[in-house]
C-alpha cells in the first residue's frame, strides 16, 4: 500500500463499532520486489484463522500479492475483498483468475457533476491559492518548477502560470 487511502482509515475507525477483528495490518513497501510480496503472504499465513483479506493497493501490488499467493501454493486459502483500484477491472487478476476466485470487489458509484469540468479546467495559479496541493499538481501536470522550494528535481523549466 502506497500512502494510506481514506477508505482504509474509515474502515479502521469503523471496525471497532462493528466487532470486526483486524488480525494484521500490513504495508507493501514502495517499489516492492517479489520477496516483499512473498513476505506479505507469509505474514498473513501466520494468523491461521484469519482468511479474509481486505486489500487497499494498486493494480500492480494486487497482482504481486496474488502471484505470491500462487507461489506459496495457497490458492483458495484467502477470501479477497478488493478496494476500488481493483473494482471491476480484469487487469489485476489477468492470468491469476484461479487465485482470485470468489473475490468481492468494491466499485463506488461515480457520476458527473454538472459544471465541474469547466470549473476545474479554469483553475490557474492566480485563482486557486486555497488548495495547498494545486501548485504541486501544476508542476507535475506541466512538467515545470514554480519556486526554488519546489519538490521537483527533475525539471529545470520554470512554470509560466499558464498551460503550455
Amino acid at each position: 500500500m502506497k500512502g494510506i487511502p481514506e477508505a482504509y482509515l474509515l474502515f479502521l475507525l469503523s471496525h471497532y463499532k462493528g466487532g470486526i477483528c483486524i488480525a494484521q495490518s500490513l504495508k507493501i513497501p514502495h517499489n516492492p520486489k517479489t520477496e516483499d510480496y512473498d513476505k506479505v503472504i507469509q505474514q498473513l499465513l501466520e494468523t491461521r484463522n484469519a482468511r479474509a483479506i481486505i486489500i487497499f493497493a494498486s493494480e500492480e501490488d494486487i497482482r504481486g500479492v496474488l502471484n505470491a499467493t500462487k507461489r506459496a501454493n495457497e490458492v483458495g486459502h484467502f477470501l479477497w475483498i478488493g478496494s476500488d483500484s481493483w473494482g471491476s477491472k480484469s487487469s489485476p487478476i489477468h492470468q491469476l483468475e484461479d487465485v482470485a476466485v470468489g473475490a468481492v470487489t468494491i466499485l463506488p458509484k461515480r457520476s458527473s457533476i454538472e459544471g465541474f469540468d469547466e470549473y476545474f479546467t479554469g483553475l490557474t495559479l492566480e485563482n486557486n491559492r486555497r488548495n495547498v496541493w494545486f501548485a504541486e499538481f501544476w508542476e507535475e501536470n506541466f512538467d515545470c518548477r514554480l519556486l526554488s522550494a519546489s519538490k521537483r528535481e527533475d525539471s529545470s523549466r520554470k512554470c509560466t502560470g499558464t498551460c503550455v
